[in-house]
């Protein structure tokens, strides 16, 4: 684990993803605190805003570069939910992401790392990523302090953290203006890149798959329509099914940062003295043939109740797993969930059979495709009288 957070370091500081005991604990339990369940809705109700405003847009758009919406999304979401900005005008922000999250990809891996100071191209190009994303939220947090602007996000929660259930106490008693810098930033890598490409590869999915599409519009229009044959009450959360099959295919977390063994231990026949390093990667566990049978296909139902009850613990890890696992984790759930609701009733998404299978994958922080995606989209005009002579939802 010591290379790669050694990278992270250098760029974000000590945020969440790379500090460990006392100092993890307490950013840890301040973090949680803007995932709390009761929280999940006001996410909700401003993901639901900008995924309207994408909508109204698409209205004029036979083709999208799927890849390239999701990404601004993701940023308007992000930007509104956690630091209550807009960022859809600042493409440079998402491209010093990217380059951040491919260098430190890389530079984990290689057998010589030259220091950053040299000029090299790359070393320029992540140094300047590295300090415009730092002066872009310097910027925030210090117009919020000046501003005075109380809002409900979490750059609040950092810079007027609660000492008790009535006060409020000012930020410099507890992080400097860089700390808190450092928590937006790891937020932001850890959480912005990872949801858009995931979203993306969602919305390919489903664009190869006309008859997935047709199953999650009929679960949207049987929760708008009480007459429908639907059973509600029985019915599963297709949508969902959907979102974590796509997520086995292509998790958010591909590897995972390598885990240390605290003691001597066994593995199945493997003896792991104490101190061995681990490298787990999610994408082998979820192609396994024991957990999955024919794994490459693109099947939902593996996620009906039952299926995934009978599987074993941990054979589904798209967020990684233990202590370090992502924080957030119910979040991208939830909006991928959502986008696709959203999606699917009001456009038919259409891409050629095989174009997922024969694109190239760019293996870095996440698992991007070298290419984005040309998809189709046809608005849809449904009745309810069509809907009911369509197949329901598939029962396991």
């Amino acid at each position: 684990m010591g290379r790669i957070t050694n990278h992270l370091r250098r760029a974000t500081g000590d945020g969440l993803l790379v500090t460990e005991g006392k100092r993890w604990h307490q950013q840890r339990t301040s973090t949680q605190k803007i995932f709390r369940s009761n929280r999940m809705s006001l996410f909700a109700s401003i993901a639901d805003h900008h995924i309207g405003e994408m909508l109204e847009r698409w209205k004029s758009c036979p083709t999208l570069e799927i890849e390239s919406e999701m990404t601004l999304l993701t940023q308007r979401i992000m930007g509104d939910g956690f630091f209550g900005i807009q960022l859809e005008s600042e493409p440079e922000v998402a491209k010093a992401v990217r380059t951040l999250s491919d260098s430190f990809h890389d530079e984990s891996r290689a057998i010589l790392n030259l220091p950053d100071w040299l000029p090299t191209s790359k070393k320029r190009e992540k140094k300047r990523a590295t300090t415009l994303l730092k002066e872009k939220l310097k910027g925030i947090i210090e117009h919020r302090i000046s501003s005075q602007d109380r809002r409900d996000d979490y750059l609040d929660m950092l810079l007027y953290p609660a000492t008790d259930s009535n006060s409020n106490c000012p930020y410099h008693k507890h992080e400097s203006i860089d700390e808190i810098m450092c928590q937006l930033l790891t937020m932001y890598i850890a959480g912005f890149h990872t949801t858009s490409v995931a979203m993306a590869w969602l919305l390919a999915l489903v664009a190869q798959s006309p008859e997935i599409q047709d199953k999650v519009w009929a679960q949207c229009q049987s929760e708008l329509d009480d007459t429908l044959i639907l059973d509600n009450h029985k019915q599963e959360n297709y949508a969902e099914m959907v979102v974590k099959e796509s997520l086995r295919l292509y998790p958010a977390a591909w590897e995972l940062f390598a885990r240390e063994a605290s003691r001597e231990t066994k593995l199945g026949p493997c003896h792991i003295p104490r101190g061995s390093k681990l490298l787990i990667l999610p994408i082998v566990v979820h192609h396994d043939e024991r957990f999955y049978p024919n794994p490459k296909v693109f099947d939902p139902l593996r996620f009906c109740q039952k299926t995934e009850s009978e599987r074993p613990a941990y054979s589904s890890i798209p967020f990684g797993l233990g202590g370090h696992q992502c924080i957030g984790q119910a979040l991208p759930l939830q909006q991928m969930t959502q986008i696709l609701k959203s999606v699917i009733p009001n456009f038919q998404l259409e891409l050629p059979p095989d174009s997922i299978q024969k694109t190239k994958i760019v293996p870095k922080v996440s698992l991007r495709p070298a290419r984005d995606f040309q998809v189709s989209i046809v608005p849809r005009s449904p009745t309810i009288s069509e809907l009911k002579n369509t197949d329901a939802v598939a029962n396991c």
